[in-house]
């Protein structure tokens, strides 16, 4: 073996020992996503709450499209009315979730870890009681705060805790929803929407008016995320399930988690009672429809800093094989 080769084959083998003591970070990614759905309310006897007054319920949302002064046909998903004209309000009846106020359609984001299934999500504020039907001011908006939620099995069974503002107070809001038509749908690409898998809500089918002789069952079909009849463990509402640390680490909150998934129930109504004073007892059910996968942040690769005397030795060890090539010469 040559001296030059044997130089080269001893700085490589320090090169690896140096690279193996950079050990890098465990690596945990965040899958940030937007969706829309359905929000609808449920009396503590299961029966449904029409969000009245407001626009859900009469007027744009009500009549399913904005092309006309009358509004045309009431229609929603996956169930047109009888005479909707879908000729001529053809978007209205395919896009337009108009659930005469019974369902109030929903949006927001989410942002999770896809390993541990933490996560936090936001609720885009809507009108909630109190708005003046076609006026479009909305007058009682009610808006999310602090919501959060974590994975707790391998079926994708996800616990979510929020806090409601409206009407100048706070309403907590815990919820279980069975969210395996998500993941069972991921890893997914940016501009991936999943919609149309899962388990069926809670409340898909549920006959809002027995008057209209079904023509307001307001089925939903299977959802990504659908709300299930489970209530979470006592005093869960409003705990912060998740911590959100930075764009790719979310931390889940054991302590709050506990609380929620010990002494978990099964009631046959769907949604979680609320403890709110002004609504103690009734059922909100959040029903995730499509969701749009926006964005996917893996952790940054980020090396354990080498200790100087690892460098030091590497060089010592480097500076041999020179002295040891001048004296063979010599």
């Amino acid at each position: 073996m040559n001296s030059s080769f044997k130089k080269t084959a001893m700085a490589s083998v320090i090169a690896g020992a140096l690279a193996a003591a950079a050990i890098p970070a465990a690596e945990a990614n965040v899958l940030n996503v937007s969706w829309r759905g359905a929000f609808t309310m449920l009396n503590p006897a299961g029966a449904p709450v029409k969000n009245s007054p407001s626009d859900y319920a009469a007027g744009y949302y009500a009549n399913g499209d904005g092309l006309s002064g009358t509004g045309g046909a009431p229609v929603f998903p996956g169930n047109v009315a009888p005479g909707a004209d879908c000729t001529t309000y053809a978007p209205a009846c395919l896009t337009t979730p108009a659930w005469y106020g019974n369902r109030t359609p929903v949006s927001g984001t989410m942002s999770f870890d896809t390993s541990t299934g933490a996560g936090v999500a936001t609720v885009n504020s809507f009108m909630f009681f109190g708005d003046t039907p076609g006026s479009g001011t909305n007058t009682s908006p009610a808006s999310a705060l602090g919501v959060t939620f974590q994975v707790i099995d391998t079926i994708g069974t996800m616990v979510g805790s929020m806090l409601f503002s409206w009407n100048g107070l706070g309403h907590s809001v815990s919820i279980v929803l069975d969210a395996s038509g998500m993941f069972g749908s991921l890893p997914a690409g940016p501009t991936t929407t999943i919609s149309g898998v899962g388990a069926l809500p809670a409340t898909d089918g549920m006959d809002f008016d027995p008057a209209t002789k079904g023509i307001q069952a307001l089925p939903m079909g299977p959802a990504p995320a659908a709300t299930k009849t489970t209530n979470t463990g006592a005093g869960c509402d409003g705990l912060t399930l998740a911590t959100q640390v930075n764009a790719y680490t979310i931390n889940t909150n054991f302590a709050n988690l506990g609380t929620c998934t010990t002494g978990m129930s099964n009631d046959g109504i769907g949604g979680d009672p609320m403890a709110s004073a002004a609504f103690s007892g009734f059922n909100a059910n959040f029903d995730i429809l499509s969701v749009h996968v926006d964005s996917f942040v893996p952790t940054p690769t980020s090396a354990v800093p080498v200790p100087a005397a690892v460098w030091l030795f590497g060089s010592g060890l480097l500076g041999l094989v020179g002295i040891a090539r001048r004296k063979k010469k010599a």
